[in-house]
């Protein structure tokens, strides 16, 4: 009864934890306008969810590794510290690109929270009780994603765009005090080498490449050679990456999942999903603000349909996955909701109805979370079990990276599409021209889908798509 009592009470800070970080993902969705009219730099304001994205994809991977190494306690307060500080300094920033590297630094602390967050529950909870606990801590994440935008736009109309950050401080410390003086775990010796390496020159590659992406072809033409410096940086870290991920006995990526032609589609369309995702919960909001002068609350509002779609997909398509062992109709089903979702908010006008909007977020949200629990479950299939873990970590940092990417491209393309102009008119063609963007990549995946095989689940899969067992830490 006693050791029931002490797991309740460390699902308290666990969980507010796994909460605050899953939030930072998506509560700066309704604040971005606001943020770049305080700042004075609007143009290069999707780097605020950029920046913490790319740190954080990273960082999931190598924090989870070094938790299975020299503890999970501790890295669980490294990571927590890290992200705390971030938090700070986020808050305090008075420029736009102090605020890019806080965030960017508050990501190397966010993305180890939620895989120690799990894996501390699957030390604590004997594997008969552990689906039960991880089944309620996954809540969280849920939750999160869906308060997200309308709590960042609120804090923002009541204090401050400042206080989206200043707001983890309290909730925060609790945890890591809690943490501190009640999580007890079995001490570890360091047993193996981390990929530091790779880990290092993935992120100069990727942060490189959307840099020029970013300020290509306005702050320099392309031919220039800042931007043909940025693309060679890329090209040659990108080789060394796949030079090193070939050496190292513990590859951030193991390369030899990419030889399953299921795994290889699934990490695409694991980016390509991701990348949607977040130019229908970027840019709606900024519609809202930009065009129809909604307040960050009622903005940030707008996008909850979307997350409640995903949400449902991904919680309704695990029984039939498990059912059927089907999954490949999923993806193609998937990619056409999501194309008929930009098709109509690329119809958008000065004085479209927002229940028209409603509608089309949802049906986005319904293809988003189709193809997330699809490819998600085919990845992790596609690979021997005991390496599902990595499987797992690999395929979150290609939706880290989709949406990464899509932040700074599509906001290009909508500043290309408007030619910086805040008319009406120009506004509204630069939103609509910025969905209908979405086309090419459900394209692009819709082929995948249907090159895709189909392998049939293994017994351990056919658990963990029900929501029976949980996936292997990473």
């Amino acid at each position: 009864m006693e050791k029931h009592n002490n797991m309740r009470l460390l699902m308290v800070p666990l969980m507010l934890v796994l909460f605050i970080s899953t939030l930072d993902q998506t509560v700066v969705a309704a604040s971005l306008s606001s943020i770049g009219k305080a700042l004075g730099d609007a143009n290069q304001v999707t780097w605020v969810t950029t920046a913490y994205l790319i740190t954080s994809a990273v960082t999931t991977l190598i924090f989870g590794k070094l938790g299975d190494s020299i503890g999970r306690k501790l890295m669980l307060q490294v990571s927590l510290s890290i992200f705390l500080m971030g938090s700070l300094l986020c808050g305090l920033s008075g420029n736009m690109w102090l605020l890019i590297a806080s965030r960017a630094f508050q990501g190397i602390g966010g993305g180890g929270l939620a895989t120690l967050c799990m894996a501390v529950v699957g030390d604590l909870v004997p594997p008969l009780e552990r689906s039960r606990y991880q089944g309620l801590i996954g809540l969280v994440p849920s939750v999160a994603l869906v308060a997200g935008p309308f709590l960042g736009g609120f804090i923002t109309d009541q204090l401050s765009w400042h206080w989206i950050f200043f707001i983890n401080l309290p909730i925060g410390i609790v945890a890591l005090a809690f943490i501190a003086s009640a999580l007890h775990l079995e001490k570890r010796q360091l047993s193996g080498k981390i990929d530091i390496w790779g880990a290092l020159v993935i992120s100069i590659a990727t942060a490189t490449l959307l840099l020029n992406l970013s300020l290509g072809g306005s702050r320099w033409t392309w031919a220039s050679g800042q931007s043909i410096g940025l693309f060679a940086t890329a090209a040659v870290m990108l080789a060394a990456f796949i030079l090193i991920e070939r050496q190292v006995k513990s590859p951030i990526t193991p390369l030899t999942f990419f030889k399953s032609n299921i795994f290889t589609i699934s990490t695409i369309q694991f980016f390509l999903v991701s990348a949607t995702m977040f130019v229908f919960m970027l840019f709606t909001p900024m519609y809202f603000q930009m065009l129809r002068g909604y307040s960050a609350s009622r903005a940030g509002a707008t996008v909850i349909p979307l997350m409640i779609g995903v949400i449902v997909a991904s919680a309704s398509l695990g029984e039939f996955i498990t059912r059927t062992g089907r999954y490949k109709i999923l993806p193609i089903f998937a990619s056409a909701l999501i194309a008929i979702s930009a098709v109509m908010m690329g119809m958008l006008g000065s004085h479209t109805n927002v229940w028209y909007v409603v509608v089309a977020l949802f049906i986005s949200g319904l293809g988003q979370g189709a193809m997330i629990q699809t490819v998600t479950v085919a990845g992790q299939n596609a690979v021997p079990f005991q390496h599902i873990g990595a499987a797992t970590g690999a395929l979150n940092f290609f939706k880290s990276l989709g949406g990464s990417f899509s932040s700074v491209i599509f906001a290009a393309i909508l500043a290309n599409a408007t030619d910086n102009s805040q008319l009406p008119a120009h506004l509204a063609h630069g939103f609509s021209v910025t969905f209908l963007w979405v086309l090419p990549l459900m394209a692009i995946s819709f082929i995948l889908a249907i090159f895709m095989k189909e392998k049939p689940l293994s017994e351990e899969m056919v658990k963990i798509a029900a929501g029976e067992a949980e996936a292997p830490e990473y």
